[in-house]
This record gives C-alpha cells, structure tokens and sequence, in this order.
C-alpha cells in the first residue's frame, strides 16, 4: 500500500491489521497522529514500513505477531527486515537492542525524532558497508560505539 505525500489524518485505524498479504506499507508525508496501533504487528508479511514525515507519537509499541518487522519500544526487530524509516515524527524513548536482530537491513531512518539513551553498539555488527543509517536530530547521548569503524 503506497499512500505517501497526501493529506491524510487522523489516527492509523487498528484495522491496519487485518491486511494479512501485506509486504510494503509507505505513509509517509501524511499527517497521522497518535500511536502507532498494535494491530501492526498482525502482519507477518510485513518488510518495508515508511512512516515518515508524519506526527506519530510515543513508543513504538510491542508487536509480537509480526516476524518480519517489528519495532517495539524499539521492539523486536526480525532478521528479515529490509527497511524501517520512520523520520520526521516525535517517537521517543530508547532505541532497543532488538533492533540489531534484523541482518538484512538495508535503510534504518529515525532521525528527527525524540529518540533518547545510547546508540545501541551493536548495530555496527547489523550494518554494511551498504546500509544507510540515520539517527539525526534525536536526543541521544553518551559516545559513537568504537565498533563501528568496522562498518
């Protein structure tokens, strides 16, 4: 489902959920608000997620059904994940460890955020020499992990 740059708003309906092919879901420049709704974690197809550019607030909650993707309060990340950008929002809290369990991941955008704590060190060992990173304009704190001058 691609929906992106539209003027659409309100909260995202639980009933997201229900859409069990669904591989790709892009709702970027849009003006959702709210939480993103747990029923996002029924779609165990799920491998690329854009919700960027919108006015999503809060954790990212736990979403133990999707095996593909997953974030919850940086939750549980699968190791089929390709691309999770989520820039331009005001999710906050920690960025979890769980994030580091996807091998395959490709793009990871939570820049402009109100992410806080550490960047999690082993992320250098999820990333290549391919993979795009952004964690800008959060409200990290502590050092860069020395591992990742291996990247």
């Amino acid at each position: 489902i691609n929906l992106s740059n539209n003027e659409l708003g309100g909260t995202l309906p639980p009933t997201i959920g229900n859409f069990s092919n669904l591989w790709g879901l892009y709702l970027k420049g849009n003006r959702f608000s709210g939480s993103i709704p747990p029923q996002i974690g029924n779609l165990q197809r799920l491998m690329l997620i854009d919700l960027s550019s919108n006015n999503f607030s809060g954790k990212i909650p736990e979403l133990p059904g999707v095996r593909i993707l997953l974030p919850g309060a940086f939750p549980v990340f699968s190791s089929s994940l390709r691309a999770f950008l989520a820039s331009n929002n005001r999710l906050s809290g920690p960025i979890g460890l769980s994030i580091c369990n996807s091998s395959v991941l490709l793009s990871l955008d939570l820049s402009n955020n109100m992410l806080s704590g550490q960047i999690p060190s082993c992320l250098a060992s999820s990333f290549n020499s391919r993979t795009m990173l952004n964690l800008g304009s959060n409200n990290l704190v502590g050092s860069i992990p020395a591992n990742f001058s291996k990247c």
